[in-house]
């Protein structure tokens, strides 16, 4: 294998391990009890991180000209823990613990995650249509409830249930996305500068 594969690769298993350090993150928040604020706000941060090597990756892969199978497999399997498992685990502890919601909150979060999973299998099989995706990115309905979740005095529950509802709904949707490649040619100059 050419080394460098090594480095776009080595970005989206950076990618995956943020994924598991957030949901591992949450389960100390968890046993932290009522002090546990703090273990969340780093949960928030690790896919905030884990973003940013999502961002990183494939730019990296095209500008090397090493994009591949492998690389595009290993990085979709990295978004559902990232963007999928990790905010619905977040979501689901952090503001899903009324008793009397919990089936509710279980529900949601499950379908966030396979909606997710489903609008990732179809990005595999039918790729972008030219500078659009089909269907809300994960990475963007993950960091949505994410930061909605880390806030959640500032959101009625509520309101979050039917975000969290949207955000699964949209990215298995057909309406289209533009990329970062579309956003950096039509955008503002400000925008595009930023991306």
């Amino acid at each position: 294998m050419i080394k460098r594969y090594w480095f776009p690769n080595a970005l989206t298993t950076a990618n995956l391990f943020c994924g598991f350090v957030a949901i591992l993150f949450v389960i100390h928040a968890v046993d932290a009890g009522n002090t546990s604020q703090n273990w969340y706000v780093w949960a928030a941060l690790t896919i905030c991180l884990a973003a940013l090597c999502d961002a990183l990756d494939g730019r990296l892969a095209r500008s090397l000209n090493v994009s591949s199978l492998f690389g595009k497999e290993l990085d979709s399997l990295a978004d559902v823990v990232s963007f999928g498992v990790a905010p619905a685990v977040l979501v689901y502890e952090h503001v899903g613990q009324d008793e009397r919601m919990r089936w509710l909150w279980i529900v949601l979060t499950g379908l966030f995650v396979c909606c997710g999973a489903a609008r990732l299998a179809r990005y595999n099989i039918a790729g972008s249509t030219g500078r659009f995706f089909t269907g809300m990115p994960i990475p963007a309905a993950g960091l949505t409830i994410t930061g909605i979740a880390v806030f959640p005095s500032r959101l009625s529950v509520y309101l979050l249930a039917v975000v969290l509802l949207v955000c699964a709904l949209l990215m298995i949707s057909t309406l289209r996305y533009p990329s970062w490649d579309q956003l950096a040619v039509d955008a503002p100059i400000p925008i595009r500068v930023l991306s």
